[in-house]
């Protein structure tokens, strides 16, 4: 009998990188679900801020402040700015004037966005989420979690970020809200948002660089 854990898709491959990708409302405790188990906030900001793991903002883009993690914008930010200098196109929705895309288009965004800047590298993209977007796993390397069923898999040891190393249950100190601002901004400015987004820039500044 499988365990209640079990990932929506398939399991991660032991030699991809691992990009994380959080809703906020029903999925993270700032917002939780009335009756089912959330991801601790503490536990994304610990993953954002403590290790080398990209971590975004997916859903409520209020989450991008209270973690201090880029979002959609800064996503779309990246490609069009230095990546392919033209508009990212959204298949479902429209992103302008302040219109959040679709849910999965906004994660096809994240993965365009790594696998057209980090080519040479695989990568394992996980999303956690109260509504069910396993379907991207036909389009490419997604894991849906259900963040209760999240929640248990990492309590379990159950998710590695590389063949030798588990995706590392945060300390216990990283469960409180405290201090965690509630509102939200278009402009966020923050240490670990820049350094997300730098490894991008960074990265394409190299291959500009090689090819000049």
């Amino acid at each position: 009998m499988g365990q209640a854990w079990a990932p929506v898709s398939d399991p991660i491959d032991m030699s991809e990188r691992v990009v994380l990708c959080f809703d906020r409302d029903h999925t993270v405790s700032v917002n939780g679900h009335p009756k089912r188990a959330a991801v601790p906030i503490g536990w994304v900001r610990y993953w954002a801020h403590e290790t080398d793991i990209p971590v975004w903002a997916t859903g409520n883009q209020h989450l991008k402040r209270e973690c201090e993690i880029p979002g959609l914008a800064e996503a779309q930010h990246l490609w069009e700015e230095y990546l392919h200098n033209d508009e990212y196109t959204f298949e479902n929705s429209q992103s302008r004037s302040h219109i959040k895309p679709a849910r999965c288009d906004g994660l096809r965004l994240i993965q365009d966005l790594y696998e057209e800047t980090f080519f040479y590298q695989k990568f394992r993209f996980i999303v956690v989420d109260d509504v069910d977007v396993s379907k991207l796993a036909a389009e490419g390397p997604w894991t849906h979690y259900f963040p209760w069923d999240f929640v248990a898999a990492v309590e379990a040891g159950a998710l590695r970020r590389s063949r030798d190393e588990r995706l590392q249950e945060p300390p216990a100190d990283s469960f409180s809200n405290e201090g965690v601002p509630v509102d939200s901004t278009d402009e966020p400015d923050f240490e670990i948002q820049q350094r997300t987004m730098d490894e991008i820039k960074q990265e394409l500044r190299t291959q500009d660089g090689s090819n000049n």
